[in-house]
């Protein structure tokens, strides 16, 4: 194996945690926004899980194909599959990182004012 077929490999495998992490995080988005009767910001995490999960089959099937495919492989043909599929999978799942960072700021600023969740602490009486 030459060495940048290693490094193929290691950036296929960092597209499958990288897609785990965010994953992950639009998860905990989500449930945050459940918990603080957010349902649209919930339903647009649990929209975006699935917009990543399917940019995600997108670039397996690609690489699937490339990879049992009869033509002549060399370190220009790779690149080429990296830079279609992989730069993309990475842009997008930044962008939806930042979408569910955004989520959960807004949820926060908003729980955090008094009375506006229901199961924000009560204010001490004077």
């Amino acid at each position: 194996m030459l060495i940048y077929q290693v490094f193929l490999v290691a950036f296929a495998l960092s597209i499958l945690i990288a897609g785990l992490v965010v994953a992950v995080r639009l998860i905990w988005c989500a449930y945050q926004s459940f918990r603080a009767h957010h349902i649209a910001f919930a339903a647009f995490s649990v929209l975006a899980i699935a917009c990543l999960a399917g940019l995600f089959a997108a670039v397996l099937v690609v690489w699937f194909g490339y990879g049992v495919a009869h033509s002549k492989k060399d370190i220009w043909t790779d690149l080429t599959v990296v830079g279609l599929t992989g730069l993309p999978f990475y842009a997008a799942s930044f962008a939806l990182w930042r979408l569910a960072t955004y989520f959960q700021s807004v949820v926060r600023r908003r729980a955090a004012q008094p009375g506006a969740a229901a199961d924000a602490p009560q204010v001490a009486r004077r």
